[in-house]
């Protein structure tokens, strides 16, 4: 009885400790902005944020809400402060190894249900469903192998099956729940259409009008969100010049609409993204 006691108590010690690593991660997140130069971050805070995350999951490794927001930081980091090619290299090869790290475990908890990892994805997201944080998870994970696979070279990325990773995760992610960061998994799926290369036999289901389709589903879940408005814009470009006009308004839309207090940093770099695309095609 007092080892039951005692075990007992050493586990909520240690869920109490996750806890409050969590809580202290989500007030550095919370300040990520701090300092910001336009679409450029500062470190501290989100360092700060990925130390607290990761260890919140050393000391609850099966905690996936740790995990996910570790990965959500991580390409914070990746996309918002890191400034050279080297550096973006770095952040996301870290990212794929916490999302490799974050998968099997959800792996494992999918296996407990009689889930297998490679089962069809509709089974594998009603079944993630039911596991706090899972479908998160794959999003996040998706998201920075997306980011790897711009920092690498999307043909590297090709070759190591990257595209076929983040279609299927985000695929998984937006069974689970389309609406999750602001209609994301459609987010990611819609610009991984348009910026993948067709390689026939490998990625020929890559498809500028998908692009175009799961970005306008993204904008309809969230009409406010830059980045989705700005990924939108280029892919209806991609699809048809005659769309010129109309993705020039978009990214008019967004330079002049006042920014979200929650993403600074993301919307200012959506707005200079914006103006880069102007700028190439004369607008």
């Amino acid at each position: 009885m007092r080892k039951t006691l005692l075990l007992a108590s050493v586990i909520m010690a240690i869920v109490v400790a996750a806890s409050a690593q969590l809580s202290e991660g989500d007030q550095h997140w919370n300040a990520r902005a701090e300092g910001h130069q336009g679409g450029r971050a500062k470190a501290a805070q989100i360092d700060a944020a990925i130390s607290a995350y990761q260890k919140a999951a050393a000391k609850e490794p099966n905690n996936l809400e740790a995990r996910w927001k570790l990965l959500r930081a991580i390409r914070f980091k990746g996309a918002y402060v890191a400034s050279t090619s080297d550096e973006k290299k770095h952040t996301y090869a870290a990212g794929k190894t916490e999302g490799d790290a974050a998968i099997a475990i959800v792996n494992r908890e999918l296996s407990a249900k009689g889930i297998k990892a490679n089962a069809p994805e509709k089974d594998v997201a009603n079944a993630a469903r039911a596991i706090a944080g899972a479908g998160q998870v794959f999003f996040w994970d998706s998201v920075n192998w997306g980011e790897w696979a711009l920092a690498y070279g999307k043909m590297a990325a090709v070759r190591e099956g990257a595209a076929d990773r983040i279609r299927r995760e985000a695929t998984i992610a937006m069974l689970v729940d389309p609406k999750m960061e602001g209609g994301g998994p459609q987010r990611v799926l819609g610009r991984l259409h348009d910026e993948t290369p067709r390689v026939p036999f490998m990625t020929g289901w890559a498809s500028s009008k998908e692009a175009v389709r799961f970005l306008k589903e993204s904008y309809k879940i969230d009409p406010a969100n830059k980045i989705t408005r700005v990924f939108l814009a280029d892919a209806m470009v991609s699809d048809d010049s005659k769309n010129g006009p109309e993705a020039i308004r978009i990214l008019r839309e967004v330079i002049n609409s006042p920014n979200d207090p929650n993403y600074e940093v993301e919307d200012a770099k959506a707005q200079e993204d914006a103006k880069v695309l102007l700028q190439q095609w004369g607008g």
